[in-house]
């Protein structure tokens, strides 16, 4: 099992604290514009699988990223994702900072490969882990809870789903495709609204790099 280097866990490091700070400075006005980092009008406008387990009336956003591979060679990384498997391909440094012990792998593991609708991906030791609600093997995985009846008491609150799409293209390469959705904030205190604007740069900030990191480990 390989891991990044100390050298890159730095520097990347000292990256992620960098582009925070200017996220957090200037979110009110760059939100505009990273919420949907590296998506097209179509990606951004286009109904994803995954989109129906939150309300119609929901926030969402897309990011995106170019990969000069194949499908077939960018999902093996997207399947590893979670703690307690391959990490989350992200700001290593940071995240330990918070309290996440997680270890970033550079390598496709045999041992992770295997995720079904039903499994849940932890984010961090403390917090119950979040369910995989569709899953096409080698396209797309979707977390979130299916709407069913009777089911609300255990959804959090604000509703969410979050995925992950891998979409070939004509000439060989691919596009990377995240997509977030969030229902709108229900008679929540000052506190809650709060925290939860604060947690859209700090988003943008892990989500950005791990579309880059595995940009970078599918290419090579």
């Amino acid at each position: 099992m390989r891991y990044r280097s100390r050298i890159r866990f730095t520097l990347e490091g000292l990256e992620g604290i960098a582009i925070l700070t200017g996220a957090m400075c200037t979110w009110p006005v760059s939100k505009r514009w990273l919420e949907n980092w590296g998506a097209d009008l179509h990606e951004r406008g286009r109904t994803w699988p995954g989109d129906h387990l939150v309300a119609t009336k929901h926030h969402r956003y897309t990011r995106a990223i170019d990969i000069a591979a194949p499908a077939d060679a960018v999902w093996p990384w997207v399947v590893q994702f979670g703690l307690g498997r391959a990490g989350f391909y992200s700001y290593e440094l940071l995240e330990r900072l918070v309290g996440i012990p997680v270890k970033n792998v550079e390598s496709i593991e045999s041992t992770m490969q295997s995720l079904a609708v039903g499994d849940e991906i932890r984010l961090h030791p403390k917090a119950p882990g979040i369910p995989v609600a569709l899953l096409e093997r080698g396209r797309y995985v979707c977390f979130g809870t299916i709407d069913e009846p009777g089911s609300e008491a255990s959804k959090p609150d604000p509703v969410r789903s979050w995925s992950i799409y891998v979409e070939p293209a004509p000439d060989g390469s691919s596009r990377l495709i995240l997509r977030g959705c969030v229902e709108p904030p229900k008679d929540q205190p000052w506190s809650k609204r709060l925290a939860a604007a604060l947690e859209e740069p700090v988003d943008f900030l892990m989500e950005q790099r791990m579309l880059r990191t595995i940009k970078r480990l599918a290419e090579a």
